[in-house]
């Protein structure tokens, strides 16, 4: 078997059209990662907008946290003394009675000399 150099218009036909199948790809593969890499840097400003979103919203979370937690103990500190004044009145019980009907009876007093 012999290996024939003769160059036929054939062998032009594939070898023209090897390199142009071959530029094509090359320049499609180009575009699709020039696409690739504008979506990419699209992605990574919508990432660092949504981090910054997360930011904003996780320090509202946590205002809103020390704000309740401040309202909680705003509470309980208002029960204690709740508590602590109701037991005194408890005490002084029969005092508060006394003082309370004459303060009803200075009330009926004052309306009595106020209408006649």
């Amino acid at each position: 078997m012999q290996f024939n150099w003769d160059i036929n218009l054939s062998t032009i036909f594939m070898i023209g059209a090897s390199a142009l199948a071959l530029i094509r790809f090359w320049i499609q593969a180009e575009q699709k990662a020039n696409q690739a890499e504008k979506r990419a840097i699209i992605a990574e400003e919508k990432a660092d907008k949504a981090h910054e979103k997360i930011a904003i919203l996780q320090a509202s979370v946590n205002a809103y946290q020390v704000t309740q937690a401040e309202r909680l103990v705003s509470r309980e500190v208002l029960r204690e003394v709740e508590e602590r004044l109701s037991g005194s009145i408890d005490q002084l019980g029969g005092r508060f009675e006394k003082l309370g009907e004459k303060l009803d009876g200075f009330v009926k007093e004052l309306l009595h000399h106020r209408g006649g």
